[in-house]
């Protein structure tokens, strides 16, 4: 009966490494960034309060993402008139709808 036990222990441990790996994977494949123009304005700006696939995750339209960028400078983000341009075309473009 032991025996049983410690292959059952076995086999849950490694499935849980392979879950844990495939979830991670998955975290860092939705953490990166398209590269392209803005994309480390992006990661110097956003970052700062997101992490990164809090921004990969979601799909909007030009519109929404021009809403969202005003509203996170409206909450403190330190972003220049120029650099909300960038932002907004960069989520439009990669990120929009």
């Amino acid at each position: 009966m032991r025996r049983h036990r410690i292959t059952a222990g076995a086999i849950l441990l490694a499935l849980f490494a392979v879950l844990a790996a495939s979830w991670t994977a998955g975290q860092q494949q939705a953490e990166a960034l398209a590269e392209g123009p803005g994309a480390d304005l992006v990661r110097a700006k956003c970052s700062l309060c997101h992490d990164l696939g809090h921004i990969t995750r979601i799909r909007q339209t030009r519109e929404d993402w021009a809403d969202t960028v005003k509203l996170m400078i409206r909450r403190g983000a330190p972003v220049s008139p120029a650099e909300e341009t960038i932002l907004i075309e960069y989520f439009s473009t990669y990120y929009g709808r």
